[in-house]
């Protein structure tokens, strides 16, 4: 096996990517826009790679971000163009990244070297199995299902603690005939 090993550190606006090639020697890293035309500026960037070196396969660590990295994820797991590489996608735990960025002592923080450490975290291979992602046609649905039962759970509660306000205001309410 002849990999690449991407590191991805996500946020909101951005995603800052670093290359690193199987003897762990630096690529390239540069930064994308987190948006539909920033991916697919990432997948060409990865093809280029990936044929200008003669790899055969490509490892693709992010940490995981709350929601900024999801679309990302999917974007990435769909290509097709990936798929023909043995593209493999892990999902790093933000705790799993810091004690491995421990052993690098005089690192300093920025997003350029957090990219570098999920990279060669990869390389390293002591990370948890490939990402699941369940079908992503289904995940807006998911998310609107939590939010409409959050909205009723928190509705039940406030009408309740109204109902309680009511009762000290009007207490003797349930004793008179309206």
């Amino acid at each position: 096996m002849n990999p690449l090993y991407v590191g991805i550190d996500v946020s909101s606006k951005s995603n800052v990517v670093y290359f690193m090639l199987p003897d762990g020697s630096k690529h390239s890293n540069f930064s994308v826009a987190n948006s539909h035309t920033g991916s697919s500026q990432l997948v060409k960037r990865i093809l280029s790679a990936m044929t200008s070196f003669s790899l055969d396969s490509v490892l693709i660590g992010l940490e995981a971000t709350s929601v900024y990295g999801d679309n990302l994820v999917y974007f990435l797991r769909e290509d097709a163009a990936l798929a023909r590489f043995n593209s493999k996608i892990h999902v790093l735990n933000l705790k799993q990244v810091s004690k491995f960025k421990e052993a690098y002592n005089d690192l300093p923080k920025n997003d350029f070297i957090d990219s570098f450490v999920i990279a060669d975290c990869l390389r390293f291979g002591r990370i948890n199995k490939e990402v699941y992602i369940g079908d992503y046609r289904y995940k807006a649905l998911q998310n609107l299902t939590r939010a409409r039962y959050f909205a009723v759970s928190n509705f039940i509660k406030e009408k309740q603690r109204f109902m309680n306000i009511l009762f000290k205001k009007c207490s003797t309410m349930t004793q008179e005939k309206v």
